[in-house]
C-alpha cells in the first residue's frame, strides 16, 4: 500500500516558489496531493507541471473538495471500513494561519499525523493595530487548542519556538525547528551570472505592507533626495513586489513614487533576474519573519543588506553584524544605508564564513532531511 502525503498552502505560488525540492522529494516514495486557497502570480508552469509529470496532484480548495476530503476521512475509521484501499493518508503538513484553521475542520480525523508548518508568526502576531491584536487573542485560543492534537509543530526559528512554550501553546516535546524552506545553494554555486553582475539598484524586496516597511522604504527615499541628492543619483532606487500589490496602488500614487526615482517592478519567478543588479537590499520590516529568504539568498550571493534585527534575521547573520537598523527613523535609516554601501572591505571579510554556515545548516538538503524525519518519526 503506498501512502499519502497532503501539503496544504495558502497559494499554488507558494508552493512552487519555496517547496518545490520538498515535494520532488517526496514523490519518490508518496503519492502527493497538494492544495492551494489561490493561485498567487509569478508561476514557473515548467516546474508545476514537472512535479505533475510525476504523479504530484494541483487541487485548488473548493467547497465540493473540502466536503469530499471530510467525508473521505470517515474510511479512516475502523467501523466504516468496507474493503481495503489503495491509498492511506500518511501525513497532512499545513502552511500559514488560512490553511490552518481550515485543515482542523477538513482533516478533523487525522489531527495525529498533522504537521503544522508556522513560516513565522505573521502579521497578526507583529502588527499593532487593534484588529490583529484582538484576533491574535482568539488565534492564540485557537492554537492552544488545535495545536495539542497535532503530530508537530514546526518553526523556523527558536525565537518563536521560545514564544509558544512559554505562552503554553503547546509542549515542548511537540516543537520541532527546522532551517525553513532551505537555500538551494547548488543551484546558486552553479551560477556564472553573478561573476559579470553590476550592481546598481537599492532594492526593496516585499509586499506593500505598512509591517513589511514600504512606508519607511519610501520617506527614507524622501530624506535621502533631500539631504543626499548625490547618493540619491548614483544608487537607483527599486521596489520589486507581487503584481497584485502593484495593481493596488492608484495611478497618483504610482506616479508619486516614480517621481522620487523609484522603479517599480513586478516579483518575478526567477529571483535572479533582478538580484543580479542589487547594489543593497533595504528590509525595515516589523514583520513576525520566520526566516526571511530574502536575507538569505543576499547573504549567499554577497550582496549588502540593511536589515531589522528580529527572530528570523538574528537566526542566520552574526551576532555582531554591523548593519541591523538601529533606529525606524528615516533619517537614521538613510544615513546607515550611505555608510553601508561604502563599506565593501566589511562584507568581504564576512561573506566566505556567512556563505560557508548557510550552506552548512541552512540548504535544501537540511530542510528536506528534517521534514522527512518528521515524517518517519
Amino acid at each position: 500500500m503506498k501512502k499519502k502525503v497532503i501539503i496544504f498552502a495558502n497559494t499554488l505560488w507558494f508552493l512552487e516558489k519555496f517547496k518545490f525540492e520538498l515535494i520532488e522529494n517526496l514523490s519518490n516514495n508518496y503519492f502527493i496531493d497538494c492544495i492551494f486557497l489561490r493561485k498567487g502570480t509569478s508561476l514557473d508552469q515548467k516546474k508545476i507541471e514537472y512535479l505533475q509529470s510525476k504523479g504530484v496532484k494541483f487541487k485548488k480548495l473548493t467547497l465540493l473538495l473540502s466536503l469530499k476530503y471530510i467525508f473521505k476521512n470517515f474510511y479512516t475509521l475502523k467501523i466504516f471500513q468496507k474493503k481495503p484501499h489503495s491509498t492511506t493518508i500518511s501525513n497532512v503538513i499545513v502552511f500559514t494561519i488560512g490553511p490552518i484553521v481550515i485543515s482542523s475542520m477538513i482533516f478533523w480525523n487525522l489531527h495525529n499525523s498533522t504537521i503544522i508548518v508556522l513560516e513565522g508568526l505573521g502579521r497578526v502576531f507583529s502588527s499593532h493595530l487593534i484588529f490583529f491584536r484582538f484576533f491574535k487573542r482568539l488565534l492564540l485560543i485557537f492554537y492552544k487548542i488545535y495545536f495539542k492534537r497535532c503530530k508537530y509543530i514546526v518553526t523556523l526559528n527558536y525565537s518563536d519556538s521560545t514564544y509558544l512554550s512559554e505562552l503554553g501553546i503547546v509542549s515542548k516535546i511537540k516543537i520541532k525547528t527546522i532551517p525553513g524552506t532551505g537555500l538551494n545553494t547548488k543551484f546558486f554555486d552553479g551560477l556564472k551570472i553573478y561573476k559579470d553582475k553590476e550592481p546598481q539598484y537599492v532594492d526593496f524586496i516585499a509586499r506593500l505592507l505598512p509591517d513589511k516597511g514600504f512606508d519607511l522604504y519610501i520617506n527614507t527615499k524622501i530624506y535621502l533626495n533631500k539631504f543626499h541628492p548625490k547618493f540619491s543619483k548614483i544608487n537607483p532606487f527599486r521596489i520589486i513586489t507581487p503584481q497584485t500589490d502593484l495593481d493596488k496602488i492608484s495611478p497618483s500614487e504610482k506616479q508619486f513614487i516614480k517621481s522620487l526615482g523609484i522603479e517599480l517592478k513586478p516579483y518575478l519567478s526567477n529571483q535572479l533576474e533582478y538580484l543580479k543588479n542589487s547594489k543593497a537590499i533595504l528590509i525595515p520590516t516589523k514583520y513576525g519573519e520566520g526566516l526571511s529568504r530574502v536575507v538569505m539568498e543576499s547573504i549567499y550571493l554577497g550582496i549588502p543588506i540593511l536589515v531589522t534585527r528580529n527572530q528570523g534575521t538574528e537566526e542566520v547573520l552574526p551576532y555582531k553584524y554591523k548593519y541591523f537598523i538601529k533606529s525606524f527613523n528615516p533619517s537614521s535609516i538613510g544615513k546607515q544605508l550611505i555608510e553601508m554601501v561604502d563599506d565593501k572591505l566589511y562584507f568581504d571579510d564576512i561573506y566566505s564564513s556567512q556563505k560557508e554556515f548557510l550552506k552548512n545548516n541552512y540548504s535544501t538538503d537540511s530542510s528536506i532531511k528534517s521534514f522527512i524525519s518528521l515524517i518517519y518519526g
